[in-house]
């Protein structure tokens, strides 16, 4: 076995061990007792994730690695110390921002495959356009609104209302009948 193919086999076991560390955090997170343990494993676990990936041979430039680290380093560590009451517009907001990575990421590989894009690939990269972008804005209104930047009021456009009457017609009548 050449040395090549052994830290493979390095690589992927380290993959194997973030990815059972991720899923006991998850598990352990759902009780109080054991949330400790649950957030420890899921830090070690990125940590190994991350070990991996850069462990890879393919890693010529290590500039952007380092200018992403700086960079995420300094958005996210004034995002964690927030108030307990204000966890839930932070998580908006991480999810905003992982859906806005997701549609980049989309975006970015269609202009890399562009023009011989095959149709499956073109199919997919447009779902994640599309779904990345609209839990992106999606996010970013639950974030507003949690903030109470946004009207608590649902955000409705002029005329709206007529061109489904007979879904506010029956919505109000199933809740009329409970």
């Amino acid at each position: 076995m050449n040395e090549l193919a052994g830290s493979q086999y390095l690589i992927e076991a380290i993959y194997l061990v973030a990815s059972a560390l991720f899923i006991l955090s998850l598990k352990w997170m759902s009780s109080p007792a054991t949330a400790r343990h649950g957030i420890w494993a899921g830090e070690i676990g990125m940590v190994l994730a991350i070990a991996g990936t850069l462990l890879h041979h393919g890693i010529v430039d290590w500039k952007w690695i380092i200018i992403a680290l700086v960079l995420g380093s300094g958005i996210g560590i004034p995002l964690g110390m927030v108030q307990m009451t204000a966890v839930p517009q932070r998580t908006a907001l991480s999810h905003a921002f992982g859906a806005l990575c997701v549609t980049l990421v989309g975006t970015a590989e269609f202009y890399l495959q562009t023009p011989h894009v095959p149709r499956f690939t073109m199919s997919v990269l447009s779902m994640e356009v599309i779904l990345g972008g609209l839990t992106f804005t999606g996010s970013l209104m639950a974030a507003g609104k949690l903030q109470e930047i946004l009207p608590q009021r649902p955000i409705t456009y002029k005329g709206d209302h007529r061109r489904f009457p007979d879904f506010r017609c029956a919505s109000r009548d199933s809740h009329r009948r409970r």
